[in-house]
């Protein structure tokens, strides 16, 4: 998940009030390696929102070499609450390029990829485009970045004349994961059917361990992330979309996670993560807020609405 310095100090200022300086950040290069899962009876997963996904034909999509995997986990929690409203079965794939657009004109930034914050204030202000409209380009240019009609930014907007509201699930903090109450708030979050963003470290050599037929990934002790050749790094966003509670697993289950690596990955663009890896290496997570919503209606003057 790549994160400018600029946008690390707004989000963190944005959430906590405080300012604050980090590290250096790199993103996940797209890793093509397959490979299936096996439940055992009994350790199948209590939620596993794949059948729904495909039912809304929301396709598995690839970032390719940009950092924007922040910007395909925000897109997708969008798409998925869009489609499940859709008066017929299925919904728009929606433009992850638009919501790049989206995410810098909100904070006055040229740069690629960023916080969730970043990208739920362009949603908020500026909505998002269907990816026809807007396709997805192989390479940034931050000199000419990609940039909408005034035709489909208008669009954008009347596609969601109600912008769908988050909800922060963990602040971001890259030195610790997520607590045992947000893992609960996580897991309750995904048995009601609404998936759920966030931004964990990733492997610097990717590698699953199976445990009880599932393959999860590899995690390191925050102890061994030292030296100039650490076994993991920060990182990659990615979309929980299933999980099961069970203490067979590595803190006491496993998550089903949707990946933005095309489907040359895992099974068909899944994998899946344990419990101990999430409450180890979560920085931050967001949702979609349930409903009913508090409708606010815009004001606009000209092409902006407030």
């Amino acid at each position: 998940m790549y994160k400018s310095l600029a946008s690390l100090l707004a989000s963190v200022f944005l959430l906590t009030g405080v300012a604050s300086a980090g590290p250096t950040w790199r993103p996940a290069i797209p890793i093509q390696r397959l490979f299936i899962e096996h439940f055992i009876p009994g350790l199948a997963p209590e939620v596993d929102l794949r059948p729904r996904i495909r039912q809304r034909r929301l396709s598995i999509r690839n970032q390719g070499n940009r950092g924007t995997c922040t910007v395909f986990a925000t897109t997708f929690l969008i798409e998925y609450q869009k489609a499940g409203m859709w008066p017929v079965r299925g919904g728009p794939n929606l433009s992850e390029e638009y919501l790049n657009w989206a995410g810098n004109q909100a904070t006055g930034e040229d740069t690629d990829g960023g916080f969730f914050t970043k990208f739920i204030s362009g949603y908020s202000e500026w909505g998002i485009a269907n990816a026809r409209q807007m396709p997805y380009q192989a390479t940034y240019n931050p000199a000419h970045p990609a940039t909408p009609s005034a035709a489909v930014i208008a669009a954008a907007r009347a596609m969601f004349p109600v912008k769908y509201p988050f909800t922060i699930v963990k602040v971001w903090d890259n030195s610790h994961g997520m607590t045992a109450a947000e893992l609960q708030h996580t897991l309750a979050i995904l048995r009601s059917g609404r998936p759920v963003a966030t931004g964990i470290w990733w492997l610097s050599n990717f590698a699953t361990v199976t445990v009880k037929g599932v393959p999860l990934l590899r995690d390191y002790p925050r102890s061994a992330n030292t030296g100039p050749n650490p076994p993991m790094f920060d990182g990659h966003s990615i979309d929980l979309v299933g999980f099961r509670e069970s203490t067979a697993f590595p803190g006491g289950g496993y998550f089903i996670f949707r990946n933005s690596f095309g489907t040359g990955f895992g099974n068909r663009g899944y994998g899946f993560v344990s419990f101990q890896y999430i409450r180890t290496y979560a920085n931050d997570a967001i949702a979609i807020a349930p409903q009913p919503w508090h409708v606010i209606t815009p004001r606009c003057i000209g092409s902006k609405c407030v």
